[in-house]
């Protein structure tokens, strides 16, 4: 009889701090780099700069994190035939942060708007899909070499310290899109695009001087419409992974709303640009201190509460948004205030990402067989990554219908989620019987 704490290898045990330090190390650089080009502040007002397509900007959420999902399942069969899945991510680790660079490039040299926008997708499409890549190896790594109940922490510490940096992203931000550094549009845009080039460049080294236990394999070379066929019957017969997958697709579609808050700002209320760093910095700090709560959660009392417990908090940030145009209506005096309220959408966004983070993750590493982990997530990360495609409806949503009836949506779906993840199982509630 052991416990989940156990669930690693002697050699994952002799090297723990090393890994977890440089799992740490990698997480705060990402967060660093994403403080810099965050996708739902920064990359969709630099596209709103371009375009007044709704469709477009509704892109930008499902290119970057679906490319990330989508491409996983595709990979699965042959990670799984591989004892070490550190070469993959180093690999695919130099395309990833050549295609950020060539997208800092673009917007440095091209000045025809269109082709600046074609760039733009094109190398954001490179770059995501290129990190899906990585992130299936990136999670069968932390699988083997961090133990389930230091995961909590693990994650945790990538976000809060992830977090302390990105206050200084944020900082940068400010600075350079609130009109002081005296660079216009888009070269603003570019020295942030660079400066992230070089900050994941640093973060996918970091995490390329882990060391990875070889592990016993089955090298049977499995087809790709048969591990499909493996994939699809995943949630037939594992019910409590069919409400888990259910619980991050109603997420992840309520996601489509997320570009779009601070669209809703700048047309509904003409939120100038200046604000953009304070919504990044109050985005920042709530995930920074939410970790606080979210790692002993995690660690403590189970990523099933974490997951209720950050669900909610996203269900508040379409409340918070539907309520701005009667308060402003209803209390006139308000009017100044309400560029100043709207940060309570990002306030509830950051600490919403980091939970579900945290949680959503730490989750499916915890309900999956070890021997088929990229089986698991590959295929939970294929379907997430359509389940974010199809969220790119939200732009088209709001041409139609407007942007009420997009935030309504999103509260229905998130609703949804916190309705089926009481149905979830605890699997700390059972011991492991090895034999």
């Amino acid at each position: 009889m052991r416990t989940l704490d156990s669930q690693i290898d002697e050699i994952a045990c002799r090297h723990l701090r090393r890994n977890f330090l440089l799992g740490v190390c990698n997480g705060v650089l990402f967060n660093l780099a994403s403080a810099l080009t965050e996708t739902s502040l920064v990359l969709s007002w630099f596209v709103s700069q371009l375009t007044g397509a709704n469709f477009l900007i509704g892109l930008i959420g499902p290119i970057r994190d679906g490319g990330w999902f989508l491409p996983q399942f595709l990979i699965s069969g042959y990670l799984q035939r591989q004892q070490r899945k550190l070469p993959l991510y180093n690999t695919v680790a130099v395309v990833r942060s050549l295609s950020w660079g060539a997208m800092a490039l673009s917007v440095f040299l091209v000045r025809d708007r269109r082709w600046l926008l074609l760039f733009f997708y094109l190398f954001l499409t490179i770059t995501s899909l290129s990190a899906g890549f990585a992130g299936l190896s990136f999670m069968d790594i932390v699988g083997k070499t961090i133990p389930p109940r230091r995961r909590g922490s693990f994650f945790a510490m990538r976000l809060f310290f992830g977090g302390i940096a990105a206050l200084g992203g944020s900082a940068l931000v400010s600075y350079l899109l609130g009109g002081r550094s005296g660079l216009d549009f888009p070269i603003n845009y570019a020295v942030l695009m660079f400066a992230s080039f070089v900050v994941i460049s640093l973060a996918m080294g970091s995490f390329g001087l882990v060391v990875e236990p070889v592990e016993v394999v089955n090298s049977e070379r499995v087809p790709l419409i048969r591990q499909l066929r493996r994939g699809v019957n995943l949630p037939r017969h594992d019910p409590n992974f069919r409400r888990f997958l259910i619980v991050r697709l109603s997420l992840m579609l309520a996601e489509m709303a997320t570009p779009f808050y601070i669209v809703y700002a700048q047309r509904a209320f003409q939120v100038p640009a200046s604000m953009l760093g304070i919504y990044q910095t109050g985005l920042t700090l709530a995930s920074v201190l939410s970790n606080l709560a979210w790692g002993q959660i995690s660690d403590r009392q189970g990523n099933r509460r974490l997951v209720r417990v950050s669900t909610l908090m996203g269900m508040a940030m379409p409340l918070v948004a539907l309520t701005m145009a009667p308060l402003n209506r209803l209390v006139p005096s308000l009017h100044g205030a309400i560029p100043y309220l709207f940060s309570m959408i990002f306030v509830l966004l950051g600490g919403y990402r980091s939970g579900t983070t945290i949680g959503n993750i730490n989750y499916l590493l915890e309900i999956v067989p070890a021997e088929e982990r990229p089986l698991y997530i590959g295929f939970t990360n294929t379907v997430l990554g359509i389940g974010m495609f199809v969220s790119s409806v939200g732009g088209l949503i709001v041409d139609l219908a407007g942007f009420a009836v997009l935030f309504c949506l999103a509260l229905i779906l998130y609703g949804l989620a916190f309705l089926v993840s009481f149905r979830l199982q605890e699997p700390r509630s059972m011991e492991l019987e090895i034999g």
